[in-house]
């Protein structure tokens, strides 16, 4: 089981949240979430409880955001070099998926730096890579209150390969 945690804003267009009853049996721990618009183009960023990992998807077909993620999240968790047998335990790990609502301000911020870093970053592109963009971004240090710094790419790879 997971919980995506959505923003308000997003809850607005996804739908109602549900109560979170179970605790999350991914690795990677809930997802938060989050509108983001570049220009006139919508997509939503997702980041993992555990290692803020970025996850970037286009912003259609919202109602459906919990069944569309963990393709999203397989091909960012393949581009990061994730093994096949890792990302195969991770999403089977996250059925069923709850959309809920955010419970963390410290991940809300974490959710804000990336946006205005891809709004910087995906200016003036029409078609961006969501995959590559997502794999880019997860090289971004990050100085979380309960770690040391690091690169959630590289703290994925550990928390999933450990």
């Amino acid at each position: 089981m997971v919980a995506l945690r959505c923003t308000a804003k997003l809850l607005g267009r996804v739908g109602l949240p549900q109560e979170v009853i179970s605790p999350t049996t991914t690795i990677l721990g809930d997802w938060y979430a989050a509108p983001l618009n570049v220009g006139s183009r919508r997509y939503v960023l997702l980041i993992s409880e555990h290692s803020r990992l970025p996850v970037f998807m286009a912003g259609r077909d919202l109602k459906h955001l919990a069944d569309n993620f963990p393709d999203a999240l397989m091909k960012v968790l393949w581009g990061l070099g994730v093994s096949a047998v890792a990302i195969q335990r991770e999403l089977e790990a996250m059925h069923p998926a709850v959309i809920a609502k955010t419970n963390s301000r410290s991940h809300l911020g974490t959710l804000t730096d990336f946006a205005n870093l891809l709004g910087w970053q995906l200016q003036g592109q029409t078609d961006p890579d969501l995959v590559q963009t997502a794999v880019e971004l997860a090289h971004t240090p990050m100085a979380a209150a309960t770690r040391r710094a690091y690169f959630p790419d590289q703290l994925t790879r550990q928390l999933l390969e450990g």
